[in-house]
């Protein structure tokens, strides 16, 4: 009797044991909220991740091929990750200042970051310091480009405007209005001497891939600026805004704004 008490004892220890060290619940997506951002499932918590090095299209975008292409990486991102557990690796940073998971992603031997770019639904981009797989990131791109194939072929499609001169002058990051600060903005000035157009242009907080503005259709003239406003409208600087109902620029650890032209190459590129 004595010893079916010892080894009941033993084998309810060795339960205990096999159940602690059991291997950790593996991340289930549970939703696809867009190309390039999802919600998981970690031991009955949900996270939302934001997959490093890459950014795709918005579906809020103003021009409609831009926007119909953020809804076919939506869903192909849907079709890559929705229910299925996945693999997250982390690089440097652990979150972005919105409280999102920034991870590389993997379904399988599929690396869904890289699967995004190169099917031309994502653009690789270079988000400091995480830039581990930088190079296989714009690998992707490059041959998506020579394909012409999602965001290459739609390019094609909007007539190339070529800017000069225009900077990025200020940031106005230390808003007045409590908790949203929506008096924020960026300053854009064209220091040149020539009338430049902006149309098309896209404005975007690169540290954490948004929001974005993209410019209608405007002609900024010589020595002149105007400001992108995060939600507020001042006709006597153009009257622009994000349209976005929470801060946009960091306090404390400093964002990068970007202007990119019509064809999302760089015009000008300012921290504070």
């Amino acid at each position: 009797m004595k010893i079916k008490y010892i080894n009941a004892i033993l084998t309810l220890l060795l339960l205990i044991l096999a159940i602690g060290c059991a291997a950790p619940t593996a991340p289930l997506v549970t939703r696809v909220i867009d190309g390039d951002t999802i919600e998981v499932d970690i031991a009955g918590t949900i996270y939302k991740v934001r997959y490093i090095g890459i950014d795709t299209p918005e579906l809020d975008d103003t021009r409609a091929e831009y926007c119909a292409l953020a809804q076919e990486a939506t869903r192909f991102n849907r079709q890559l990750v929705e229910g299925e557990t996945v693999r997250l690796e982390k690089d440097v940073s652990e979150t972005d200042k919105y409280g999102r998971l920034l991870r590389y992603v993997y379904v399988d031997d599929i690396f869904v970051n890289a699967e995004l770019v190169r099917q031309g639904f994502a653009w690789a981009k270079v988000y400091e310091p995480d830039t581990k797989y930088q190079n296989t990131l714009e690998e992707a791109e490059a041959e998506a480009r020579q394909d012409e194939i999602g965001i290459w072929q739609v390019s094609k499609l909007t007539p190339p405007i070529t800017v000069q001169n225009v900077h990025i002058t200020y940031i106005f990051y230390d808003g007045l209005v409590p908790h949203v600060e929506s008096d924020e903005y960026v300053e854009i000035t064209n220091l040149g001497n020539q009338p430049q157009d902006l149309s098309g242009c896209v404005l975007m907080d690169i540290s954490d891939g948004y929001p974005s503005f993209t410019f209608p259709p405007y002609i900024l003239a010589p020595g002149k600026s105007i400001r992108v406003y995060t939600n507020e409208y001042h006709p006597e600087w153009g009257g622009f805004s994000f349209e976005y109902s929470q801060a946009i620029w960091n306090n404390t650890e400093p964002d990068i704004a970007v202007l990119y032209d019509n064809q999302d190459r760089k015009i000008s590129r300012k921290s504070y």
